[in-house]
């Protein structure tokens, strides 16, 4: 991918992290919505540097706090609602494992 494309895959994972724990934040709830969008840019922003060596800080910062920070917001929540919360952290966690910092096997 260009440099603008991992540039735009950046912002739009920013963007995504921002709305959704915002919006956890401001106790308007776990919404759908912005999760899937959250999902779909924490892919989308694996695919645009799959091939890249290093990644830019500022995104290992926001993909080193999401899970702390959505499993944090949970806490403003209870019962099924402050579950489902917490199950959207483990899903991002899992999201970036997956598709943003997979194992890397040994060198052949």
């Amino acid at each position: 991918m260009s440099n603008a494309e991992r540039t735009q895959a950046g912002r739009e994972l920013q963007e995504a992290a921002d709305e959704f724990i915002g919006a956890l934040r401001l106790a308007h709830g776990m919404d759908e919505t912005a999760f899937a969008r959250l999902a779909d840019a924490i892919t989308g922003f694996g695919a645009a540097w799959e091939a890249e060596e290093h990644l830019p800080k500022s995104a290992v910062n926001a993909l080193v706090g999401l899970f702390s920070w959505i499993d944090s917001a949970s806490h403003l929540y209870e019962g099924e609602e402050a579950k489902r919360i917490r199950q959207a952290a483990m899903e991002a966690e899992t999201l970036i494992f997956r598709h943003v910092v997979p194992a890397r096997g040994p060198e052949s």
